[in-house]
């Protein structure tokens, strides 16, 4: 079912006329979607069976997502396109990310505020590892914390519109340490790739300990 309403969100998004437009205005635009088919469902032109189903997509948790990754994709592609390739490309970078995250959770973006303590999270993985980067710890009493957001076992997809898929340890950590004010992150929960990894860290620390003695 999700597949089909990625596929009108995706058709949705291309469609966008942003020529005249200095900022996305997608939640806007879907509350003015959501009352255009209220004010057809009381004039009764349209069954009102026949517009439920779309007005519960564009209300649902997935449509937010699919929005949030949107906006955020749409602003890391280059201004010097024009704005319906800038559109395309956003819609297409989006489609992938969910397609990506099959099987898992959808991503997220999370706004935390950058104090003088940090973003209050520990990350882990990159690859030189070979691994996704991914949040470790959430620290008690850090930004993350207090905001709620985050949680272990999140994957970081992009700091502030920059990927980090295919980064190093130290690029993600750089880009976590330089950023200012609010910063924005896509991340995606999958935990149970998270405990893998852990895993895999702790045998080969198992094995140089072992080595050690011998």
């Amino acid at each position: 079912a999700e597949y089909g309403e990625f596929q009108t969100f995706q058709h949705y998004f291309k469609q966008i006329n942003l020529s005249n437009m200095v900022q996305l205005s997608l939640e806007r635009d879907i509350r003015r979607a959501i009352e255009l088919m209220e004010k057809l469902e009381q004039s009764g032109q349209i069954p009102a069976a026949k517009l439920e189903p779309m007005k519960n997509v564009l209300k649902s948790d997935f449509c937010r997502a699919v929005r949030e990754v949107y906006e955020q994709v749409h602003e890391t592609v280059d201004t010097k396109h024009p704005p319906e390739i800038r559109a395309e490309a956003a819609a297409k970078a989006t489609v992938a990310a969910f397609a990506a995250s099959e099987g898992h959770a959808h991503p997220r973006v999370i706004e935390l505020p950058k104090t003088a303590e940090g973003l209050g999270f520990n990350v882990m993985g990159g690859k030189e590892q070979a691994s996704p980067i991914y949040i470790s710890r959430i620290i008690p009493g850090g930004a993350a914390a207090k905001d709620g957001s985050l949680r272990r076992g999140d994957q970081l997809l992009s700091v502030n519109g920059q990927s980090v898929e295919k980064s190093s340890h130290e690029t993600a950590v750089d880009l976590l340490k330089n950023a200012q004010g609010k910063v924005r992150l896509v991340v995606k929960y999958t935990p149970k790739i998270l405990e893998e990894m852990e895993a895999r860290f702790e045998r080969q620390r198992a094995s140089r300990r072992g080595r050690a003695v011998n």
